[in-house]
């Protein structure tokens, strides 16, 4: 007999062509179980429907850009395309792009729905619930916080000015902010004796992957660095010049690092004269010597 992983017994994955795989994620998977048990399965079987197309559009977008979709993971309110960590850009303009493709299809769906209830092949309650679930998938993933697409949008505005690490730490700021608000207002709907579940849950969910994401954004930065180190600079990039105390560490600086921006260092003594300028490529490579923690006086002087 096969054995079963653990992957295999939480998300069922099914070949999709150049897409990679679809993943049903456990909470879909949760939620199919209690719409069956409930006899609501053809409503589940449109939400479906309409959150695959929904993820689908960020894969398309992302593999039109050149990216290589590994899997897709389906939420029962969107899902997550994951990228090919060797294929990843981080350049803000096709994040955002990326991000915006997947609400992009449930308004064209709402357009399209129209279409099919105008000329008689739906009827009007059918084309209500159809148009009532892109609404909710749509705005949803639109609300600015991390890991939803408009958090990924709220991230590539503001990570040219903040660096991509501190544009990463306000997005998912913004998603618990965002969780406490819905959490409140599902409280208030129960306490009125109109409970909507949906709202408590999407507001849990958001908190548990807000918080988990913002535990994990150094991870992200190094993976953003170390894309920039790889991929290095086949066309003209803008610089961005810090200045910063020799006082301050390598990880300190980093922080600060932004797409599509080529770094230049300026150390500081205490009377805030320049003592040396550092190259992005020398702090990168400080970075993955492992001199993460290294103060930025030792390159003053320095031969």
């Amino acid at each position: 007999m096969k054995r079963m992983s653990l992957a295999t017994l939480i998300g069922w994955k099914i070949p999709f062509g150049i897409f990679g795989k679809v993943r049903l994620h456990p909470l879909f998977l949760a939620l199919a179980v209690f719409a069956v048990g409930v006899g609501l399965w053809r409503d589940l079987v449109v939400l479906f429907l309409l959150v695959m197309l929904h993820e689908l559009g960020h894969a398309a977008m992302a593999t039109q850009l050149g990216y290589q979709v590994e899997e897709v993971s389906l939420l029962p309110f969107g899902g997550v395309a994951k990228i090919s960590y060797g294929n990843v850009g981080f350049r803000p303009r096709h994040e955002a792009a990326i991000a915006i493709a997947g609400p992009f299809i449930n308004f064209a769906l709402i357009g399209l729905s129209w279409v099919m209830w105008s000329l008689g092949f739906w009827s009007v309650d059918f084309f209500q619930r159809v148009v009532q679930l892109n609404l909710w998938i749509a705005v949803f993933n639109l609300l600015p916080g991390l890991p939803l697409d408009g958090g990924r949008v709220l991230r590539a505005a503001r990570s040219r000015t903040l660096g991509y690490e501190g544009a990463t730490q306000e997005a998912y700021k913004m998603a618990l902010a965002i969780s406490f608000g819905l959490l409140v207002l599902g409280g208030l709907a129960l306490w009125s004796g109109y409970p909507h579940a949906g709202i408590l849950i999407l507001g849990l969910f958001l908190l548990v992957t807000a918080w988990t994401g913002r535990r994990d954004v150094s991870v992200e930065t190094v993976r953003f660095l170390d894309s920039r180190r790889r991929q290095g600079y086949v066309r003209p990039q803008v610089v961005r010049a810090l200045a910063v105390s020799g006082e301050n560490s390598v990880r300190e600086v980093v922080k600060q690092f932004a797409p599509d921006r080529y770094h230049m260092v300026y150390i500081l003594d205490r009377e805030g004269t320049v003592r040396t300028v550092l190259e992005e490529d020398e702090i990168l490579d400080a970075v993955f010597a492992g001199r993460w923690m290294d103060k930025l006086e030792e390159w003053v002087d320095k031969p």
